[in-house]
């Protein structure tokens, strides 16, 4: 899959256009994709092409562009591609031992803060919000197997530790990326919502479901 999309993109460039034409009209079937993928190419993904899809995916606004430009050329930024190692608490700063791109050797850096700006793809267990805790307290829900978001169905229903989907509990927005991977962008969540409320509104229509229900928004 991954050659087919570069093999497209060079075929767009060739023709005048650019890789972000080819990205646009993927997104629609990207949730298609990543459901149909089995779990051994779904962790392969994360670990090799996440990142890579991340830089082409996702766009950084202009003027964002221009400041980074400018703190690159005044000398107040440096970039390095590199793998952190490990991170340790030194006096009121950080040590930070990292490999570059390429590299065995590990060097060390002193910083004075760590942002992480890798995303938002963590273990939902280590999650403060309370809500989301108490439901993994109570066996509600469940961590996928690659511990990227709780397991739903189809339907974004919430899936109990017993593999049952509920009747009454339902998520959407990133929580539910492990069914669906792209789920962060403002029009997917809307469209997801868009067809739980239909999905809700047949139900409670039918009878087949409590009218009473509990949308778990995070």
């Amino acid at each position: 899959m991954t050659r087919w999309l570069r093999a497209r993109v060079e075929r767009h460039a060739a023709e005048g256009g650019d890789r972000r034409g080819v990205i646009d009209g993927l997104r629609p079937y990207t949730q298609r994709l990543w459901r149909e993928l089995p779990l051994t190419s779904k962790r392969r993904f994360l670990e090799h092409a996440r990142a890579w899809w991340d830089v082409h995916r996702h766009r950084m606004a202009p003027e964002v562009e221009a400041r980074i430009t400018g703190a690159l050329y005044d000398g107040q930024l440096s970039l390095i591609a590199a793998k952190v190692v490990r991170i340790e608490p030194n006096g009121a700063d950080a040590a930070v031992a990292y490999r570059l791109r390429g590299d065995a050797e590990t060097r060390q850096l002193q910083v004075g803060t760590v942002v992480d700006c890798t995303g938002i793809v963590k273990d939902p267990r280590a999650t403060p919000n309370p809500a989301v805790r108490s439901l993994f307290q109570r066996g509600l829900a469940c961590v996928d197997p690659l511990c990227i978001g709780i397991e739903t169905d189809p339907d974004c229903a919430i899936v109990d530790r017993e593999g049952v989907p509920s009747r009454r509990l339902f998520a959407v927005g990133p929580l539910t990326r492990a069914a669906f991977w792209e789920i962060i962008a403002i029009p997917d969540i809307r469209n997801q919502c868009a067809e739980l409320a239909a999905l809700l509104s047949r139900t409670e229509e039918t009878g087949q479901h409590p009218l009473r229900r509990e949308l778990t928004r995070v």
